[in-house]
């Protein structure tokens, strides 16, 4: 004991700030109701005097209350195996350790009487303490094994979140390719009728903008042999006879001259001139058909449109 109280007393004065102190079955070896105050006085002086950490084990049940009287204190032991008398090598946090020294000589083969006057020397208060105890190691392995599953199912939440954000980011890339898929569809296909409307735009233009061409005596040359015209006679009627089919239509030219090759009366050919204009601007040539008769001594306009549509003007 004399040892004990030399060691702890070197321990005490070179404790510093950054110490761990170490005690083992403080306050052992000498009567243990003052072996318990020795050990509480022991460990609040360690307390005060500023180490970092001290851990003592104790079987003195007034040490295990310390930590109720003061709040730098706290209790811990080591989970025991009553089953298979071995520890389990678990720390339980909060709640103080308890003797099975009853407990196990009972299961090693004890006597059961003097199991049971051990009981009863024990105490019955001693034994509530003990009953108190064994509750708290109780909720504690149940608040653990709880706090254990309340963490897997946040692993497995954190896991799912991260699994749905993904999904919701492939969902959202997916839709907008498809999006910019189908613009550029769009596109493509508006470029190609742009393109195939502009084309027909300057084919229109083409044939309504060509300007007129005077007759030369060149143009007279055509060959009537796939052409049928009737002329009006000179009393100011006038008929017009064209076949329908394809290659008629797309017989006579732009300013081409039928003179007097076409027969008109059993007198013979006429010297009356037709001019054959294609266009699609009715208005416009409507009001310069009396010119063009006018100015190139014409007796008759054959005006084909662009879709093949022939007018005869008198």
């Amino acid at each position: 004991m004399e040892f004990n109280r030399f060691i702890m007393q070197d321990i005490r004065s070179r404790s510093t700030s950054q110490s761990l102190v170490l005690l083992d079955e403080v306050g052992a070896g000498t009567n243990p109701l003052e072996g318990a105050a020795l050990g509480m006085s022991l460990l609040e002086s360690f307390a005060d005097s500023g180490a970092l950490l001290t851990i003592a084990t104790t079987h003195h049940g007034e040490l295990k209350s310390l930590k109720y009287s003061n709040h730098a204190f706290e209790n811990a032991c080591m989970e025991f195996d009553e089953v298979n008398l071995k520890p389990t090598y678990k720390i339980l946090w909060g709640v103080p350790g308890r003797s099975n020294a009853i407990n196990i000589s009972e299961k090693l083969g004890l006597p059961s009487v003097v199991v049971s006057n051990a009981r009863e020397l024990y105490g019955a208060a001693s034994a509530e303490i003990n009953e108190v105890i064994i509750d708290m190691e109780k909720f504690k392995q149940d608040s653990q094994q709880l706090l254990y599953e309340a963490q897997h199912h946040l692993m497995l939440s954190r896991n799912l979140h991260k699994k749905l954000k993904l999904a919701r980011r492939k969902i959202w890339e997916h839709r907008t390719e498809q999006r910019y898929r189908k613009m550029r569809q769009i596109s493509e296909a508006a470029s190609m009728a742009r393109s195939m409307l502009h084309k027909k735009v300057r084919q229109l233009r083409a044939h309504a903008t060509q300007p007129f061409r005077p007759v030369t005596a060149e143009k007279k040359q055509l060959s009537t042999s796939d052409r049928r015209f009737t002329a009006a006679d000179k009393n100011g009627q006038s008929t017009a006879n064209m076949s329908t089919s394809k290659a008629y239509m797309s017989d006579p030219l732009e300013g081409g001259i039928l003179s007097n090759e076409i027969p008109t009366s059993s007198s013979g050919a006429i010297s009356e001139e037709i001019l054959v204009e294609f266009t699609n601007d009715w208005k416009r040539l409507k009001a310069d058909i009396p010119k063009f008769k006018k100015r190139s001594a014409l007796k008759s306009v054959i005006v084909i449109n662009i879709l093949g549509i022939a007018h005869l003007y008198a």
